[in-house]
C-alpha cells in the first residue's frame, strides 16, 4: 500500500521536502481589515450551533411533551360458556342492581377482553396513566399490561380501580350537612343543608349541625324535582369505571400496549331451531336445523369492532367466598340480529374482498372455540344474536322412550340423528335450547315442545325428546317377591307397552334401581346397560300391539 500511494504522489521539485521545510518556518499572518471583520461572523456561527444543539438536548430531555393520551386500536373477546351457579365466582367490586333477595342469579357469565391501546407522551420514570372505557365487572385480580414497544422496561408498579360512579345518589352522598338547593318542577326553589336522602325524599335542614342552635327540617319529593344544584361537582367521582396505573418506563414516547382482563356477567348460549317433515312409511323424518348464538352483555362496557371467539364446553370456575351477591334483573334496551350477510374486508394485497360473516369451529384444549370472521359491535346492555349454522335434510330416527321414574303412564318422542358431514351436520354442536316445530298440510309450522341438548361432538348421536305420545301408552308394575334369606331377596318387574297407532313403532324401555345392593339377574329380552344403575330394552312394537318384559332383581342388603 506505501508503494502503491508513492507511485501516485507528485514528482515536481521540492515536494518531499516541502513540510519539513514549512515547520522550520514561523507561521506569522498580517492582521488585517478583513480577519477583524470575519472574527464576529464566526463567533456568532459557533453561538447559533450551540444553542441549536442545546436546546434540542433540552427539548429531548427535560420539556414538557404534553399530557398523556391512550387511544384504543383495537379488540378481541373471548366469552366463555358456563354452567349455572348459585354465587359469584370472580372479584367483582361493582353490581348493575342492588340485591332481590326474592330471586336466585343464574348464568353470570364470564369474558375474557384483550384490549389494545397505544400510549402517548410517556416520561421517563414514574406516569399516572388512566385506562377508561373498561368493563364495570372487572375482575382487577385478572388484570394484565403489558408494552409491546418495551415489554422489559415498562411495568405497572401501583392499580387501582375507580369504580365509584357519578350517579345522583353518590353526589348527595357527598354533600350531606352540605347546602344545597332543590329546584321543582314549577321552578320554585328549596335551599338548605342536606340532612338525609333515599330514593323518594330529601330531607333539608335550615342549618349546619353544631352551629348552636335548633334546626329546622322539611321533607322534599324527589319525585316532584326538576333538578338539585350543588356547588361544585366533587373530584373524588369518576363517570365511567377506571383502571388507575403508576406505570414505570426506561423508555419515554409512543408506546403500543396490550391490556387483558376477565370480567363478570356477559354470557353466551346456543338456541336451536328444529323443523320436521315427517317421514312416510319406514322413511325417517327429515331435519332442517338452524342454529343462533345468543350473547347477553350486561358487563358495564361497550366493546365496538370486536374480535369475537366463543368457547364451548363446561369451563371450570372456583366460587369466590368473599364475592357480594348482585341481582342482574334489569331491563334489556334492544335485541339485535346479526343476519350471516356478506362484509367487505381489505386483504394483505390491499383488494377489498367479499367475507361472509359467520362462526368458524376450532378446536380449543378441552373445548371448541367459535370464531366471528368479522369483527362485531356489542354495546352493554344489549342482547345480541349470531348465526351458527343452517342445515336441510338431516335424517332422524323416530322412537318412543318409556322411562317410568319420569312419567309411569306416558311414553316421549324422541328424534335420533347421526352428527356427522353424510347426515348434513358434522359440526361440534355447543348445549342449548332446542324449539321443535312441525309444517301442516296447509304449510303453517306449529310448536311441537321445547328440549335442551348437551354438548354433541361430532359422530355422535343427536337425541331430542319434545313431547309425550298420544297413542302409546307404558305401565310398570312389581309382580312377584321371592325372599331368599334375612335382607336378601329377589323381585320380579313386568313392562307393558302398548301401541294404538297404525303403523309399527321404535321402543327403548328404561329399567333402575340396580346398583351396589341390586343386581339384574333374569330378563325376557335383550338388555343394554346405560349406566351403574340403568339397562335398557330396545325393540319393535307392531301396529296395535302390547309387549310385556320382565326382569328380575335380587337384592341383598
Amino acid at each position: 500500500l506505501d508503494a502503491a500511494g508513492r507511485s501516485v504522489q507528485p514528482t515536481a521539485f521540492g515536494w518531499q521536502t516541502l513540510p519539513a521545510r514549512l515547520a522550520q518556518t514561523p507561521q506569522k499572518q498580517p492582521l488585517t481589515l478583513q480577519r477583524w471583520a470575519t472574527l464576529p461572523l464566526g463567533v456568532a456561527a459557533a453561538a447559533t450551533l450551540f444553542l441549536v444543539v442545546w436546546l434540542g438536548t433540552s427539548q429531548r430531555g427535560g420539556a414538557d411533551p404534553g399530557p398523556i393520551e391512550v387511544h384504543r386500536q383495537g379488540l378481541k373477546l373471548t366469552i366463555l360458556s358456563v354452567a349455572e351457579t348459585e354465587g359469584e365466582t370472580l372479584y367483582m367490586p361493582f353490581a348493575p342492581r342492588p340485591a332481590a333477595p326474592q330471586r336466585e342469579r343464574k348464568r353470570t357469565g364470564q369474558a375474557l377482553v384483550r384490549d389494545r391501546r397505544l400510549i402517548l407522551n410517556l416520561r421517563r420514570g414514574d406516569n399516572v396513566v388512566r385506562f377508561t372505557d373498561v368493563a364495570a365487572t372487572i375482575d382487577p385480580t385478572s388484570v394484565r399490561f403489558e408494552s409491546r414497544t418495551d415489554p422489559l422496561g415498562t411495568r405497572v408498579v401501583e392499580q387501582a380501580f375507580e369504580y365509584d360512579l357519578a350517579t345522583a345518589d353518590a353526589l348527595l352522598k357527598r354533600y350531606l350537612d352540605r347546602p344545597v338547593t332543590c329546584i321543582g318542577k314549577d321552578g320554585e326553589e328549596r335551599s338548605g343543608h342536606l340532612a338525609s336522602f333515599d330514593e323518594q325524599t330529601i330531607v333539608l335542614a335550615s342549618a349546619a349541625p353544631g352551629v348552636g342552635k335548633q334546626r329546622g327540617t322539611e321533607s322534599v319529593s324527589r319525585r316532584g324535582l326538576r333538578a338539585v344544584r350543588l356547588a361544585e361537582a366533587p373530584t373524588d367521582l369518576v363517570t365511567r369505571p377506571t383502571l388507575v396505573w403508576k406505570l414505570r418506563t426506561q423508555t419515554p414516547g409512543r408506546h403500543e400496549t396490550v391490556l387483558s382482563y376477565v370480567c363478570g356477567f356477559m354470557k353466551w348460549q346456543a338456541n336451536y331451531v328444529v323443523l320436521i317433515t315427517p317421514g312416510r312409511g319406514k322413511q325417517p323424518d327429515l331435519l332442517d336445523v338452524s342454529g343462533w348464538v345468543t350473547i347477553d352483555n350486561a358487563s358495564g362496557a361497550a366493546y365496538p369492532d370486536a374480535a369475537l371467539r366463543l368457547i364451548a364446553g363446561d369451563v371450570n370456575r372456583v366460587r369466590d367466598p368473599w364475592a357480594g351477591q348482585f341481582s342482574t334483573l334489569r331491563d334489556v334496551d334492544l335485541i339485535v340480529t346479526d343476519q350471516p350477510t356478506g362484509s367487505l374486508m381489505f386483504g394483505l394485497d390491499g383488494k377489498v374482498r367479499d367475507t361472509k360473516k359467520e362462526l368458524v369451529e376450532k378446536s380449543f384444549f378441552e373445548y371448541h372455540l367459535y370464531a366471528l370472521t368479522v369483527p362485531s359491535s356489542i354495546r352493554d346492555r344489549q342482547i345480541k344474536q349470531l348465526n351458527l349454522l343452517k342445515r336441510k335434510g338431516v335424517k332422524a330416527w323416530r322412537r318412543y322412550v318409556y322411562d317410568f321414574a319420569a312419567d309411569s303412564r306416558h311414553l316421549m318422542i324422541e328424534l335420533v340423528a347421526k352428527n356427522d358431514k353424510d347426515n348434513q351436520l358434522g359440526l361440534p354442536l355447543p348445549k342449548g335450547g332446542v324449539a321443535i316445530e312441525q309444517r301442516g298440510a296447509d304449510g303453517e309450522t306449529a310448536l311441537l315442545g321445547r328440549t335442551e341438548i348437551d354438548h354433541t361432538a361430532v359422530k355422535e348421536k343427536l337425541e331430542l325428546r319434545y313431547q309425550y305420545a298420544f297413542d302409546v301408552v307404558g305401565e310398570h308394575r312389581a309382580v312377584g317377591i321371592e325372599y331368599l334369606w334375612v335382607d336378601h331377596w329377589k323381585t320380579t318387574y313386568e313392562l307393558r307397552v302398548r301401541n294404538h297407532k297404525a303403523e309399527a313403532i321404535e321402543v327403548r324401555v328404561f329399567a333402575h334401581r340396580l346398583g351396589r345392593d341390586s343386581t339384574l339377574v333374569e330378563a325376557s329380552a335383550p338388555h343394554h346397560r346405560k349406566d351403574f344403575e340403568t339397562v335398557y330394552f330396545d325393540f319393535t312394537l307392531p301396529a296395535n300391539a302390547e309387549r310385556v318384559v320382565r326382569y328380575t332383581l335380587e337384592t341383598q342388603e
